[in-house]
């Protein structure tokens, strides 16, 4: 147990069980006709009507917690014993009918911090140039109980990041050598409509401690832009930290949410400081985009399975070409290298049956 109690993914039990995952890969990945399916071993994509998927293992009670918005209002929370499934649904949170935070409720993530279970989230008064990070606070150890409301948290400018306070959606929170840190998408200033991935030390869970520093520009490659073209505008959000053998990674999305372009990137911390963007070093390549039959990818989470000898890869894929927000969840095996590099591969096509996570 790391010193602020966050819960991690990774385990020496996944890192030991990487040889057997890509041996298993040909076998997990492999297309069964579906009409013969058995649902006992087997499942197909997508697994739920949703966007912005958030899952973890709450291995303490051998379970996986899904976290979603419950229609731009609110915040759901679900439990189940099998990742293939959100299973059965709580409401933990409803916005108030008017406010900063009434409305426009985005992709809340659950974390487990200081044995206290937190819920980031943005929210606005229903213009989206007012969104800020929000985080609900559990008031005891039951993710399904009572929560206390923090924030705005400081995402602007100035020493105490309000001055002014900027645009700020997809808040996660990276560990790293026993500091917290908060990670998330952002307007360079208010008004601007320009994305980028910022990082700010945390004074706790709940509060930002100092200003806001960029990690990296949106625009470096032509596939990071809305179109690959180089008069069109980039766009970076949804970061996500990965931890395999000493090394740490940010996946982020990137293009258009609304469109096929929609895919991932990936950042290394290469240096010892989070807080330089020289520590980071972005991949030159997507690591995960579209296929014909599968598009718009992105907003990703991992979570191992409950015997913790796989990695899963959890995503958002558009339902059809046409610009817009509809979107279904996809889940889908992926692997780890023995120095730590994770491997997404392509999305599976809908309806190919995919072996269960093991248990």
């Amino acid at each position: 147990m790391n010193p602020h109690g966050i819960s991690t993914l990774i385990t020496p039990r996944i890192v030991a069980a990487t040889f057997l995952t890509l041996l298993a890969w040909m076998s997990i990945g492999r297309t069964e006709d579906s009409t013969a399916l058995d649902p006992k071993s087997h499942f197909t994509n997508p697994i739920a009507k949703a966007a912005d998927p958030w899952v973890v293992l709450d291995e303490a009670n051998s379970r996986y917690l899904w976290c979603r918005s419950a229609n731009d209002r609110g915040i759901i929370l679900s439990e189940s014993p099998d990742l293939t499934s959100m299973g059965t649904e709580h409401l933990i949170w409803t916005a108030p009918d008017q406010g900063p935070y009434s409305k426009e409720v985005w992709a809340p993530e659950l974390h487990l911090i200081n044995e206290r279970w937190h819920v980031y989230f943005a929210a606005s008064d229903g213009d989206n140039a007012n969104h800020l990070a929000y985080v609900l606070v559990a008031q005891t150890k039951d993710p399904f109980g009572s929560y206390d409301l923090h924030g705005p948290f400081a995402t602007g400018d100035g020493e105490d990041g309000r001055s002014p306070n900027v645009w700020a959606i997809d808040m996660t929170v990276l560990e790293h050598n026993e500091k917290l840190y908060a990670l998330w998408s952002g307007w360079d200033k208010p008004g601007s409509d320009n994305q980028y991935l910022y990082i700010a030390p945390m004074k706790s869970p709940t509060e930002i401690s100092g200003p806001r520093v960029r990690i990296c520009d949106n625009d470096d490659y032509l596939w990071e832009r809305v179109e690959p073209d180089p008069s069109q505008r980039g766009l970076n959000e949804g970061p996500e930290a990965f931890h395999a053998n000493d090394r740490t990674f940010v996946f982020y999305s990137c293009a258009a949410s609304w469109l096929p372009t929609y895919k991932l990137g990936r950042l290394e911390l290469i240096g010892d400081d989070p807080l330089d963007p020289a520590s980071w070093k972005k991949h030159p390549q997507p690591a995960f985009q579209s296929t014909e039959e599968v598009f718009g990818v992105g907003h990703s989470c991992f979570a191992p399975s409950i015997d913790q000898k796989e990695w899963w890869h959890v995503f958002h894929s558009k339902v059809d070409r046409t610009p817009g927000w509809n979107r279904v969840i996809h889940l889908q095996p992926m692997s780890v290298d023995d120095d730590g590099t994770p491997n997404l591969g392509s999305p599976i096509p809908r309806d190919q049956a995919i072996r269960r996570p093991s248990k």
